[in-house]
């Protein structure tokens, strides 16, 4: 389990998001969580779970711009402000997520 705040962000950038695939996106607005189990694709397939945590801003495209595709293409992040940081996951169907959180744990399952 990595557990990510403002001052480590630069640690989600050693993880290989690349062609991870996002089964779904559960927000829960009274607990201020998002969480989206995904398929990691790195050298081999494992379940592992990304759980966004004091969430304070969340947009999910679902326009498929670029076909049907559930697969992240790229996993930025950047600095927000406060104490939060911003991800914002790029889908290979041309769809964005974006969340703006205190927290954010990923684990393996």
């Amino acid at each position: 389990m990595i557990v990510i705040s403002k001052k480590e962000i630069e640690e989600i950038k050693n993880i290989n998001f690349h062609d991870a695939k996002i089964s779904k996106i559960v927000c829960d607005y009274d607990e201020g969580t998002v969480e989206m189990p995904i398929i990691m694709d790195d050298t081999h397939q494992y379940a592992a779970l990304l759980n966004f945590k004091d969430v304070m801003y969340v947009k999910i495209d679902r326009k498929e711009p670029w076909g049907p595709g559930c697969y992240i293409s790229t996993l930025d992040v950047e600095d927000a402000k406060g104490d939060c940081f911003k991800v914002s996951i790029l889908l290979n169907s041309g769809d964005e997520v974006i969340i703006v959180a205190l927290k954010m744990i990923y684990s393996v399952k």
